[in-house]
C-alpha cells in the first residue's frame, strides 16, 4: 500500500528489510532470498521518537546495513494514516489515486495537495450495486521527505510503503473462513479487523483500552467492552453483510488475551484463540517485529 506513489525500479537485491513504525519503537526484520528459499538474516528494534522527523530514524534502523545493498519497506503506524470507505469512482483505474484526494473531502485531516493515498476494493457491492474501496490517506510531506532521503542512498531503494490493516491480511491463511482479529501493539490502541480469502471486510479502530490497560482496568469490565465490539462486528458481517458465520476470533494483544478469552468464550459460538500469524519465519521472530517481518516477505515477493 502506498508503494507505487514514491517506488522507483528495484534493484533486484536478495536482502529485504522491513522496518515497522510502532507508537515507541522500530521494528526491524531483514530477511534474505534465493529462489524460493527465504533466510532471516537479523531482527532488531530500536527506540522511536515521534517528535523526530522519521527519515533520521529510519537512517539509524538502518545502519548496521550500511555495507550492504538491499531493498527496504516500511510499515507505518496507525497514527500515520487513516482509513476510510468511499464509492469507488467511475474511472479508469489509473486516474482513482489521482481523482480521489478531491473528493475525501474532511473525511481525512489532510489537504488534497498535501496528501497520498492507496486503496483496496471492498469485497461485496453496495446495495445498489455500486463498488466501495477501503482508501488509506497519508501525510504526503512527510513520506515524501522518507523517499527523497531513501532515493540518495545509493545502496537502498524504498520499494513499499504498508499499512497495517494490508499487512495483517498477509498473516491469516488464504482460504475462504472468516477471522476476526483484534490486534493491539504496545501502546496502541487496538484494531479490530474480519478478513475472508485474505480481503478485508471490515476494519475499525478501538479507542481508550490503551488508558484501560494501563490503569489496570477490571478483568471483567475489559471483557466485557471488548464482547461488545466483538458482537456488534460480527452482527455486522453476519447480518447486516449476510455471510455465513466467522470460523474463528483471534486476538494479539499487549494486555494477557488468555483471561479475556476464557471470559468471553462461553459467549461466543466462533472458536476463540491467540493470534498465530501464518508467515514463513513467525515462528523465529519475537511478536513484535511480525508486521516488519510480513513487510519485507511482501516487499521481497513482489519485487522478486
Amino acid at each position: 500500500m502506498l508503494s507505487r506513489l514514491f517506488s522507483s525500479k528495484s534493484n533486484k537485491t536478495s536482502v529485504t528489510v522491513g522496518v515497522s513504525v510502532c507508537a515507541s519503537e522500530l521494528h526491524i526484520v531483514a530477511i534474505e532470498r534465493s529462489g524460493d528459499a527465504v533466510s532471516l538474516n537479523s531482527v532488531s528494534s530500536i527506540p522511536y521518537d515521534q517528535h523526530q522527523p522519521l527519515k533520521q530514524q529510519l537512517s539509524a534502523a538502518l545502519s548496521p546495513f550500511a555495507k550492504s545493498t538491499c531493498n527496504v519497506s516500511i510499515v507505518l503506524s496507525q497514527d500515520m494514516y487513516h482509513m476510510v470507505q468511499v464509492d469507488k469512482p467511475e474511472m479508469a483505474e489509473e486516474d482513482i489515486t489521482t481523482a480521489l484526494p478531491w473528493t475525501l473531502g474532511e473525511l481525512v485531516p489532510y489537504d488534497s495537495s498535501n496528501m497520498v493515498l492507496d486503496y483496496v476494493d471492498y469485497p461485496v457491492k453496495s446495495r445498489t450495486g455500486g463498488q466501495k474501496i477501503d482508501v488509506f490517506a497519508a501525510e504526503k510531506s512527510s513520506l515524501a521527505a522518507v523517499a527523497a532521503s531513501m532515493a540518495k542512498k545509493k545502496d537502498k531503494q524504498l520499494t513499499h510503503i504498508h499499512t497495517k490493516e494490508v499487512l495483517a491480511t498477509e498473516m491469516v491463511p488464504n482460504d475462504d473462513y472468516a477471522r476476526l482479529l483484534i490486534i493491539q501493539e504496545p501502546n496502541s490502541e487496538p484494531f479490530l479487523m474480519i478478513v475472508r480469502s485474505q480481503a478485508i471486510w471490515l476494519a475499525r479502530r478501538l479507542r481508550g483500552f490503551v488508558s484501560k490497560v494501563n490503569e489496570q482496568t477490571d478483568l471483567s469490565q475489559l471483557s466485557d467492552t471488548l464482547g461488545l465490539e466483538i458482537q456488534r462486528s460480527m452482527d455486522f458481517y453476519e447480518s447486516q453483510l449476510k455471510q455465513p458465520p466467522l470460523k474463528e476470533i483471534l486476538f494479539k494483544t499487549q494486555f494477557d488475551c488468555v483471561p479475556v478469552i476464557e471470559r468471553l468464550k462461553p459467549f461466543q459460538p466462533a472458536a476463540m484463540n491467540v493470534f498465530t500469524p501464518q508467515l514463513n519465519l513467525a515462528d523465529v521472530v519475537e511478536p513484535a517485529c511480525h508486521f516488519a517481518l510480513a513487510s519485507a516477505l511482501v516487499a521481497a515477493r513482489e519485487v522478486a
